[in-house]
């Protein structure tokens, strides 16, 4: 069987992509396996396994544009597994790898442009790496290990190299260094398709705009988030270090390694080896190792947003969720869908949309009538609206429902 995917590189990052109908049409002829495959959730080693049980003979990759990164990941496949032949072409029509003589002259079908695809930004990666923070949390453990942080090139060669197989192909190797090719790193680069990242890749070190807080003093900010629905952020910083880690997350996207050990976090409260050779797959297990949680698992992932959007005014907020009080008592019981965040401080009263991430401007009666919401006490709003409630209600029910 002979698969073909198709796909771009932007910054690093991989993406596939979505045929057109002519490019389906061409498969269908031509007995071709158009080939989709996700490199955000899998490893390494989950994409070798993947071509291995597809039992495919050939596979071709498709780049439009250019991409280094794709002909490092082309190579390591090959090395990898020898029993399948794999190729590399560009929209071009250029053999940059292999010998793709099945096409025996074909023409690729490429009449449409390429869509504009935006890239998983670098400072949102390391974001994650320095915070703990993830989008999307899945149940398997040890997690897709998806960022590691080395503390200098010199660890490079110390490290068991069943450790990169491990990442996600759409993953970060941050060396806490400025940009160096030496020679640690031309091996690496050499065996491996991992993307690779300095201290000096981006211009502002996303370190210095983290908070730096002990575990104590987050069991205070949530305490204080509580009972007065304001989350401490007096510094405006985009969020705090290890956070993930402190409020006792398990997280096992990241891992850190230093001179003198591997650890969990950046800050070194979870070490989970002195030594730089240990069996990968009992380090990784070891990841599930965290300190009790805070807060509830929904409470401990909203927090690092409201902590952001308190940043985003220049006075203090008061947050409509759930889980804190306000004008009402925060709710202990089971709570649905959290859709928007009501924000409430001296220059106004908003709404954040949490599908959409937007913001938008609102007034004292809507999120009145969004905390009742939250907290299923519909019964205080004749009351507190008087005369305007039928028309209060009806208009949020009409944004709620209808957008």
């Amino acid at each position: 069987m002979i698969g073909l995917t198709v796909l771009t590189e932007s910054e690093g990052w991989l993406h596939q992509l979505e045929p057109t109908e002519a490019f389906i049409a061409f498969c269908q002829t031509h007995r071709f396996s158009f080939d989709h495959y996700d490199y955000n959730t899998h490893t390494f080693l989950d994409l070798l396994d993947y071509m291995d049980f597809q039992e495919f003979e050939h596979y071709l990759f498709i780049l439009r544009g250019s991409g280094e990164r794709t002909m490092r990941l082309v190579a390591y496949l090959q090395q990898k597994m020898l029993h399948v032949q794999f190729h590399l072409m560009n929209d071009k029509g250029d053999v940059l790898f292999g010998d793709p003589y099945f096409l025996n002259g074909i023409t690729l079908p490429f009449e449409e442009p390429i869509a504009a695809y935006a890239p998983t930004a670098l400072q949102d990666a390391l974001m994650s790496l320095f915070t703990g923070v993830y989008p999307e949390v899945t149940s398997r453990h040890p997690q897709p290990l998806r960022h590691v942080y080395v503390e200098e090139t010199s660890l490079l060669d110390s490290i068991n190299p069943t450790l990169f197989d491990q990442m996600t192909i759409n993953s970060v190797l941050y060396v806490d260094q400025t940009i160096r090719h030496d020679l640690p790193v031309i091996e690496l680069m050499s065996r491996t398709p991992v993307l690779m990242a300095f201290s000096d890749t981006l211009a502002l070190d996303i370190k210095t705009q983290l908070a730096v807080v002990s575990r104590s003093e987050l069991e205070e900010a949530f305490a204080t988030w509580h009972a007065t629905s304001r989350v401490p952020n007096r510094e405006r910083q985009i969020g705090i270090l290890d956070y993930a880690t402190l409020v006792g997350m398990t997280v096992s996207h990241r891992l850190f390694i230093f001179k003198d050990g591997i650890c969990a976090d950046y800050g070194q409260q979870i070490c989970l080896s002195d030594m730089l050779g240990i069996n990968v797959s009992k380090l990784r297990e070891q990841q599930r190792q965290s300190f009790s949680p805070l807060a509830s698992r929904q409470e401990l992932a909203l927090y690092p947003l409201l902590y952001q959007l308190a940043a985003s005014f220049m006075t203090e907020s008061q947050l409509v969720t759930p889980y804190s009080t306000l004008d009402l008592p925060r709710t202990l019981g089971k709570i649905g869908p959290l859709t928007m965040i009501g924000i409430h401080n001296r220059e106004g009263c908003f709404v954040f949309e949490l599908t959409t991430n937007q913001l938008f401007e609102t007034d004292e009666a809507f999120l009145w009538i969004l905390e009742a919401d939250q907290k299923d006490r519909f019964d205080v709003l004749p009351d507190r609206l008087g005369g305007d409630y039928e028309t209060a209600i009806q208009a949020y029910k009409e944004l709620i429902y209808h957008g």
